[in-house]
């Protein structure tokens, strides 16, 4: 028989809402992604491994997909209480390694991308503030099994694929059951939502790193790789299953480009910046959102600097971009 899997909703404190933790039931138990440090998530996967007769004590392997709170949080702690062994990703063992210096590091990187791309210092202390907030919420355990790309894992009656498809992060990856067409993708590919390709500095990079990652066009690429697989049954980070994911990166990859073309409409011959641009098609963005909505604008002007259609300027610490 297929091992079953089963994905448990963990509630955050962030505005994506719930989380999916997968219970892996082979020959091993083994969990994907935990969530954040948060007592209540801690609570409800306790409660969820209930209702399938386990506890967190009988957990021996635990598969991270990337870097972000939501999905490596309670780790640390759930290795503690059961000795479990941590796979992660090449480039998600390198940021779990450093520990709090890479969420130092990813933060002082995402301030200098504000200051270049014109949000005003208020917002960027606020932001600042409230990501350093937010670093409790992660853990760092050592990874015990590090997977490059394409590299496999036998649970024991389940062998995993591991396919590292950055863009969302540095450090997303995909897990394929290439026999039964099931792949857990994190936040590689949601239903309800499209992943945000955030500015995130790259594993070991320094913060100043030249040239500034290319986080869209990574996306696109990866999800086209995505498309490419035989999947029936796709286990995202957050929402419901996926079973038509071929159809779903085309919407996804159709978005973006209808985005890049109101982003174009925005420029003119005059220079604007990136938070100007998210401004105007964002007039009531929340604070929290401010990031993320420059990481989407940067990501559509990157590809329409490629195509010829912008020109990007930089004079004293200043990025801007004109119609071409």
């Amino acid at each position: 028989m297929a091992a079953r899997l089963t994905p448990i909703p963990l509630p955050t404190p962030f505005r994506i809402g719930d989380v999916n933790c997968v219970v892996i039931e082979a020959d091993v138990l083994a969990l994907v992604d935990v969530g954040p440090n948060d007592p209540p998530t801690l609570a409800a996967l306790e409660q969820g491994l209930a209702g399938l007769g386990r506890r967190i004590e009988d957990v021996e392997l635990l598969l991270l997909t990337h870097q972000h709170y939501d999905h490596v949080g309670l780790a640390q702690q759930i290795v503690d209480r059961s000795g479990a062994r941590v796979v992660a990703g090449r480039a998600l063992s390198g940021f779990l390694a450093r520990g709090e210096q890479s969420l130092e590091d990813d933060d002082a990187f995402a301030e200098l991308q504000m200051h270049l791309h014109g949000v005003d210092e208020l917002t960027i202390r606020t932001l600042r503030d409230r990501a350093r907030a937010r670093h409790p919420l992660g853990s760092s355990p050592a990874a015990d099994i590090v997977l490059d790309d394409d590299d496999s894992l036998d649970l024991g009656g389940l062998v995993l694929r591991a396919l590292h498809r950055p863009g969302h992060s540095p450090t997303d990856t995909v897990f394929l059951d290439e026999q039964q067409g099931r792949a857990i993708v994190g936040d590689h590919l949601l239903r309800h939502i499209s992943s945000n390709p955030v500015l995130h500095l790259p594993i070991g990079a320094p913060v100043a790193v030249q040239p500034r990652p290319r986080t869209l066009v990574t996306y696109l690429d990866s999800l086209r790789a995505t498309a490419a697989l035989d999947i029936v049954e796709a286990y995202p980070g957050h929402g419901s299953l996926v079973t038509d994911h071929r159809a779903l990166v085309q919407k996804r990859i159709d978005g973006h480009e209808e985005r890049k073309e109101r982003i174009l409409g925005h420029l003119a011959a005059e220079p604007t910046t990136v938070r100007a641009i998210g401004q105007e098609l964002w007039p009531k963005l929340p604070v929290d959102q401010v990031y993320l909505a420059l990481s989407e604008v940067v990501g559509h002007l990157d590809m329409l600097v490629d195509e010829g259609r912008a020109i990007e300027l930089e004079s004293a610490g200043l990025v801007q971009y004109t119609r071409a």
